[in-house]
């Protein structure tokens, strides 16, 4: 389900459309600096809004799993996902041309997550990745078990981590595997060798893991894929989770419990809205905003993109504010 009134939060960075011309031809934000012509027809927003798009589309999907922090990568996801559908595009193109509050904080996220995901993609880490030649499919998948073995989120997987996890016998290469997968019980040894050799302290990072699994757990592999592809991933993911305890209640402040909690029950209000009929009613009385309520219903079945409105809902106050505000205008449009 998608929080109507949380969607402006992501004006910028969660929506998409083709761009209007090359990022070169306006100032990347130009807000901040000198007066920018806008072609005829064409509002400067419009054109920040299309530059930051274009910007924005340079990062592949295996960019955005090496970067480091999961609010940051739940951020991006939730960007990417919305790329590519119509209908959230248009929605948010409208708050974003029309709210000013809502274009400033779209701006000042926009920055924030490119600045996150550039600044990765220069690391040695992740040149080492690409040096790999694997494909985006495989650092999708292999990000996935990674973050199911990396129990306490913490950024990095521990050799205990990971003999606990039973990783190696979802894939049927543990040294003492008896559940008839193929399997190379040597390079499993080759790779638990790498971890005692190059990481003396036992933390293994997620460059570090998509390395070593592709020289021992997948060496000679010439499908291009780990950990069977992104549907295999996920079955194994599921098996790595199943069983595990539930974040704890209370680690969160009370604070961000609440607004949680707002964002969840706003949801539950949305999803009694979504039909046909609303949508009828909403065009009749403001076809603009009808598009912003349209774009809502297409992201409800979203789940990148409801993790991402989630975390901004929580985390920001203005944008909170700026969400609870839309979120009135959408009830007052369709009741």
């Amino acid at each position: 389900m998608l929080l109507t009134g949380a969607a402006a939060l992501v004006a910028t960075a969660f929506s998409t459309g083709p761009p209007a011309r090359p990022i070169g031809h306006i100032a990347a934000y130009p807000h901040r600096g000198g007066a920018t012509r806008a072609s005829a027809g064409v509002s400067q927003a419009t054109q920040r809004y299309e530059s930051m798009l274009a910007r924005f589309r340079e990062h592949s999907a295996a960019d955005i799993e090496l970067v480091s922090s999961p609010r940051h990568r739940a951020l991006l996801r939730g960007a990417s996902a919305a790329i590519d559908d119509e209908a959230i595009s248009a929605a948010f193109r409208v708050l974003y041309e029309d709210i000013g509050p809502v274009r400033v904080a779209g701006d000042l996220i926009f920055q924030k997550i490119d600045g996150v995901v550039s600044q990765s993609k220069r690391t040695s880490e992740a040149a080492s990745v690409r040096a790999l030649g694997r494909t985006e499919e495989c650092v999708v998948a292999a990000r996935a078990v990674f973050d199911a073995v990396d129990a306490d989120a913490s950024g990095s997987i521990s050799k205990e981590e990971l003999l606990r996890s039973e990783l190696l016998r979802s894939l049927g290469q543990c040294a003492d595997c008896s559940c008839g997968k193929e399997g190379s019980c040597e390079s499993v040894a080759a790779f638990m060798r790498k971890i005692d050799t190059e990481h003396p302290d036992g933390e293994l990072r997620f460059a570090d893991f998509l390395v070593a699994s592709h020289q021992f757990l997948y060496a000679g592999d010439t499908s291009g894929k780990m950990f069977g592809g992104s549907e295999n991933a996920e079955a194994i993911v599921d098996a790595l989770l199943a069983g595990r305890d539930g974040c704890e209640e209370g680690r969160a402040g009370r604070a961000e419990a609440r607004h949680a909690a707002k964002f969840d029950e706003m949801c539950e209000e949305f999803a009694s809205w979504r039909s046909d009929a609303a949508l009828a009613t909403a065009q009749a009385r403001n076809p603009r905003l009808a598009l912003v309520l349209e774009g809502c219903f297409a992201g409800s079945a979203n789940p990148s993109v409801l993790d991402a409105l989630k975390i901004l809902y929580v985390d920001f106050a203005a944008l909170r504010l700026a969400g609870d505000l839309i979120f009135r205008l959408m009830r007052k449009l369709v009741k």
